[in-house]
């Protein structure tokens, strides 16, 4: 490249630069450690809202508000004089301007806690979006309540799932995983917007991970986003909890037998079952499996996966995703460059299961 050509592209980056910061309507953020999306105007005559400063691309908003009162409480959330503020909503209306207040995400007054409507509504089941702005989290102790984690926060009396309390044991509850949580009476399933007492033996349960669960008789998957309890509700017979073993990529070990997403492999030996990390394939003495099916006619003794792991090979075929590449020149074969994504032989270059023609 010409030196000519580098200080026109310098000349146009330049120019670009000065007149996008010509055009910013803004002359800073309101507070900066607070949240950046709210900033002054040109000559902090007013406030505006922009998600991130990123007035170019999601707009900005005027906001009419009182410019030597105002004050930034949280990342959303702001205040002045006459008025509380989500994002740029005014919700006077629904808080008491005097004792609002924010931690995180959480909107707090003198009588009750609030979570915006539209972070709260995406988690839970499908319903029309309220008219008010704020949620009103029912039952809430604002001088106790507490945010746990994504799903769960609790005050001094009751414990709130997806900000509705739920009638349990409070000195007893505890949360067991993802997808499950007790007291001393009950197992609870955890739905979208809901917890659901269930049948599991509460005296023996036991948690494996964050997604199974076991009591004396049974190991538990619980697919929470399913409607029909039978089918979102999986047991596993279990004799012994010690034999339990989560693997990788949906393989599960219980007692003598192996599982692939929850379901039976019959012919596989769990005693010599072993799988590739990070990879979809598993194998024992008798067998090489793909997503927990076996795969027919590999030599085991040549068996290769390479370290992008769709593809593997024996002294037969080539493989992409346990099924065999018709025509591979195996003595050729391999990865075309360093990432792995294509593979190729001395004839041609494979993108997946297909021969790449360009």
């Amino acid at each position: 490249m010409s030196t000519f050509s580098i200080v026109v592209i310098v000349t146009v980056v330049l120019a670009g630069f000065l007149l996008f910061t010509a055009c910013r309507p803004f002359s800073g953020p309101v507070d900066e450690a607070l949240s950046d999306n709210y900033y002054y105007n040109r000559d902090k005559s007013d406030i505006q809202y922009s998600r991130m400063g990123n007035w170019f691309e999601l707009g900005n908003t005027k906001m009419n508000a009182d410019v030597a009162s105002f004050e930034v409480l949280g990342l959303e959330y702001a205040k002045d004089k006459d008025r509380v503020y989500y994002k740029a909503e005014d919700i006077t209306a629904e808080v008491d301007h005097a004792t609002f207040r924010v931690v995180d995400y959480i909107g707090y007054d003198k009588s009750h806690v609030y979570v915006a409507q539209e972070f709260a509504h995406g988690r839970m089941s499908e319903k029309p979006m309220p008219k008010e702005t704020m949620l009103k989290i029912e039952g809430a102790n604002p001088d106790t309540f507490e945010f746990m984690d994504y799903d769960w926060s609790k005050d001094d009396k009751l414990y709130f799932y997806n900000y509705k309390a739920v009638d349990v044991d409070y000195a007893t509850f505890e949360i067991l995983n993802d997808v499950s949580s007790k007291d001393k009476n009950t197992v609870y399933l955890h739905r979208q917007d809901e917890i659901i007492p269930s049948s599991i033996d509460v005296a023996s349960i036991q948690v494996i991970d964050n997604h199974y669960i076991a009591d004396k008789d049974y190991l538990y998957s619980y697919s929470n986003w399913l409607e029909d309890m039978e089918e979102a509700l999986l047991k596993i017979p279990v004799k012994n909890l010690e034999s339990i073993s989560v693997m990788e990529h949906d393989y599960l070990l219980v007692d003598d037998k192996v599982y692939h997403n929850n379901q039976l492999m019959p012919m596989a030996d769990r005693s010599s079952f072993k799988f590739w990390k990070d990879t979809y394939y598993g194998a024992d003495k008798n067998h090489i499996y793909y997503l927990g099916k076996p795969m027919e006619g590999v030599d085991m003794e040549t068996f290769h996966v390479y370290e992008y792991q769709a593809y593997t090979k024996d002294k037969n075929n080539a493989y992409f995703d346990g099924q065999v590449l018709e025509g591979v020149d195996l003595a050729t074969f391999g990865p075309k460059d360093a990432d792995g994504l294509l593979f190729k032989d001395k004839n041609h270059v494979y993108r997946g299961n297909e021969i790449v023609t360009e």
